[in-house]
């Protein structure tokens, strides 16, 4: 039987779409595992359509879902859709992400060359050694302890949970359900050797000691990032996170509930006092870099982005100092979301610096009000259960008002710095349109 003369390269053609549409997929999957909201992973694969020069596009990203489709003249409508859970990208890895879809944003890349680098950031190694990760681990625990209750003991005892929670994150990475069930796990094992040593007379408090090794583990980028996509109206993506985020507190609590109930130990053993001759006013700053560095190794983070990192953090503890001075504790991490977002950005955009996912994170956990929120959490594990669920609830509510803020800050940089960054932009092309015009 003879074929059409056009077969071929109509067979042709469907093959490219369909590696297309695979390349827009997994790229917004990738998106997604950096943390970025629904509606930047929708814009950003739109932008990355316009250059292919697809007339009838559309994207859905949900936290874990991503669909596609586009139609062109004479043409099927063509719609695919694929979902990965468990995805979870490092910092290096992000960076790649970000850098693979402003070249694709850039010119369009050919959809086998893109499917390509996408198989290698998955593949990519670590930057640094695991035991450098755990290292790491123990610096950012060691440095929340020195943000939250600078002493000796508390400092101390921190470093040696913070090497028992990065061990267990060692051996627990990428496997599924164990994942899953980790920040659970390490609630119980952490506050289980806090409240013993604690009962058998350790002068360090367990509370601090539980806050600064469990920090990582507190959802406060998951509950931001709901907000974000709640005010913007993505309500599917922004409940879903929510309740995954709020599971994982739940997951915290219980554990911290059932090392209680084995050990028991008297609400006055929980916070142990600190005389204000043992507390520097420079530990906090130090705590900061030291919460720097140490995201920079566990989370295995560019050279080039540690600086950024740090100013970052050093921002967004200056913003909650001068919140908390101003509007009081609660709105201290509205007030430093609202400053360390712009920021971001502009490390990002005219900076040439890390996305802002790199940096904006690690300056998130550091906001007092979220850590103060988990020492509520701790309060459980003592007899005051009625201020620990009080304080429960002031978690959820500061963590929407760091969300908020991020909001807020986002809407600050599109109205005030954006138009400015344009304008002087476009008066840097006059001026070297003119320069060339002189020669």
């Amino acid at each position: 039987m003879v074929q059409p003369a056009g077969t071929d390269a109509d067979s042709l053609a469907q093959q490219e779409r369909r590696r297309l549409l695979r390349f827009l997929l997994r790229l917004g999957h990738l998106l997604l595992a950096t943390g970025a909201p629904a509606g930047l992973v929708e814009t950003t694969l739109r932008r990355v359509a316009q250059n292919y020069q697809i007339k009838q596009f559309n994207a859905l990203a949900l936290p874990t879902v991503v669909f596609v489709n586009f139609a062109e003249e004479d043409a099927n409508l063509q719609i695919e859709f694929t979902a990965e859970q468990g995805l979870v990208l490092r910092f290096d890895q992000i960076e790649a992400t970000y850098e693979l879809a402003r070249d694709a944003e850039r010119d369009a890349l050919d959809p086998t060359e893109g499917l390509r680098r996408i198989n290698a950031i998955l593949a990519m190694p670590p930057r640094y050694k695991l035991q450098w990760g755990v290292l790491g681990h123990v610096l950012a625990t060691v440095g929340i302890a020195l943000v939250l209750r600078p002493s000796s003991d508390v400092v101390g005892a921190a470093a040696f949970f913070g090497l028992l929670v990065g061990t267990l994150r060692l051996l627990a990475n990428q496997r599924g359900i164990v994942t899953t069930l980790l920040p659970m796990f390490s609630a119980f094992v952490v506050a289980l050797v806090a409240l013993l040593a604690a009962r058998h007379g350790m002068a360090a408090s367990p509370i601090y000691v539980l806050v600064a090794s469990l920090l990582t583990f507190l959802p406060g980028g998951t509950l931001a990032t709901a907000t974000v996509e709640l005010a913007y109206g993505d309500v599917v993506s922004g409940a879903t996170r929510f309740v995954s985020g709020l599971l994982q507190l739940v997951f915290l609590m219980l554990g911290m509930l059932a090392a209680a109930s084995i050990v028991g130990l008297p609400p006055e053993k929980l916070l142990v006092p600190v005389s204000d001759a043992t507390v520097r006013a420079w530990a906090p700053w130090l705590g900061v870099l030291l919460f720097a560095v140490g995201h920079w190794l566990h989370y295995s983070a560019t050279l080039r982005a540690l600086p950024w990192m740090m100013a970052l953090l050093l921002v967004a503890q200056a913003g909650q100092q001068l919140g908390n001075a101003a509007f009081g504790g609660y709105m201290s991490g509205f007030f430093a979301a609202m400053l360390i977002t712009p920021a971001s950005y502009i490390v990002q955009y005219r900076f040439g610096g890390p996305p802002a996912m790199v940096t904006f994170m690690p300056a998130l956990w550091i906001l007092v009000p979220g850590s103060l929120g988990l020492i509520g959490m701790a309060e459980l594990v003592g007899n005051d259960r009625l201020a620990g669920v009080e304080n429960f609830v002031t978690t959820l509510f500061s963590i929407v008002a760091i969300g908020l803020g991020t909001v807020v800050g986002t809407a600050v940089y599109n109205m005030l710095f954006e138009p400015v960054f344009q304008r002087a932009g476009t008066m840097a092309d006059i001026m070297l349109r003119y320069l060339k015009l002189r020669r």
